[in-house]
């Protein structure tokens, strides 16, 4: 599927895609977007390495994605990115060393992501973090 096309989206949500095990790269490309949800979309392994082109982007819930095991590095750049839940997401296994570049982030949930190692120290970064 094209979603670069789609110009004018601001919500996509494809929640519930159980069979969904990756994203499409033109999905970057959705230049209005400002939710994104993939709340239980189990198979999920990866987001696109350029995901931090979605420059709108200001929440993104990725409950349940059980394989998605690392984010892109470039998802650092999301700089109106003010919410993201990552609970349930039980093979994610760290998060970007530069992930303090996110200061408009406001809530981040990484409940129950057992895998989790050590928080990168750019975390300390996040001035605006109200819920964690």
């Amino acid at each position: 599927m094209e979603f670069g096309k789609l110009q004018s989206l601001v919500e996509l949500d494809l929640s519930n895609c159980f069979q969904l095990g990756c994203l499409p790269d033109s999905i970057v490309h959705l230049s209005q977007l400002k939710t994104f949800q993939l709340s239980e979309c189990s198979k999920l392994k990866n987001l696109p390495m350029e995901f931090g082109k979605l420059q709108s982007l200001v929440e993104s819930d990725l409950i349940g994605c059980y394989k998605l095991g690392c984010l892109p590095d470039s998802i650092v750049h999301l700089s109106q990115f003010k919410t993201f839940r990552l609970f349930w997401c039980h093979t994610m296994e760290n998060l970007p060393m530069e992930f303090g570049k996110l200061q408009s982030l406001v809530e981040l949930d990484l409940s129950h992501c057992c895998q989790m190692g050590c928080l990168p120290n750019s975390i300390v970064h996040l001035s605006q973090l109200k819920t964690f």
